[in-house]
């Protein structure tokens, strides 16, 4: 059996106010996307948004009805495009220290363009953070699930995958923290890499 079929599929956890969308909301996304990234969105308005995307109010409102549900459907779909890009990187490699180095490499390189405002608006706005809370514990699974596999197939020894799950979502929830990165004086996209690595060489 393929490893990478036993890891759970990423779904959007915002509900989809459209089945698909235009070709026109697709670039109003991207282009919202870029914006909060690098510059944070609590501090926006909608008139500023649509200002700065070259849009409008008008066609902002197609995509969600509110400055909040719009942040909200930019932000999930910024992490549900991580956990799509994490699944298929893991989907190329066999072995499982290679599988989880491979899937935290989608969060390493995606969050090199984060700003630490983006960041700090996530975590201190509350319906982000719970979003970003859900996103990380289908990350979470996911990285249990590939342990699991490893070990009933005999690639690790035996041991406990929710121990070791329960393990990296505390390191991860501490190092999301823009305190923590502050103090520390390292991006995200740092952290994540050496986190990688030490998942990759010491907790499997």
């Amino acid at each position: 059996m393929d490893e990478s079929s036993s890891i759970p599929q990423e779904t959007r956890i915002m509900p989809d106010i459209r089945e698909r969308w235009t070709t026109r909301q697709v670039a109003l996304l991207n282009d919202l996307e870029s914006l909060f990234l690098a510059e944070g969105f609590r501090h926006l308005t909608i008139s500023e948004m649509a200002s700065r995307t070259r849009s409008s109010r008008r066609t902002l409102y197609t995509v969600a009805a509110s400055k909040e549900e719009l942040v909200l459907v930019v932000v999930d779909r910024f992490y549900n495009r991580m956990g799509k890009d994490a699944r298929s990187r893991a989907s190329k490699v066999d072995d499982v220290h290679d599988k989880i180095q491979a899937y935290l490499s989608a969060s390493v390189d995606r969050n090199m363009d984060i700003s630490p405002t983006f960041l700090r608006d996530v975590e201190e706005y509350l319906p982000t953070r719970h979003l970003y809370d859900r996103h990380q514990d289908m990350a979470v699974s996911a990285l249990e699930e590939m342990i699991r596999t490893a070990m009933d197939t005999g690639e690790l020894r035996s041991g406990s995958p929710a121990l070791i799950a329960e393990i990296i979502d505390a390191v991860i929830k501490r190092l999301r923290d823009p305190e923590i990165l502050a103090k520390i004086g390292a991006s995200k996209s740092d952290v994540m890499k050496a986190f990688a690595q030490l998942c990759r060489e010491g907790i499997v």
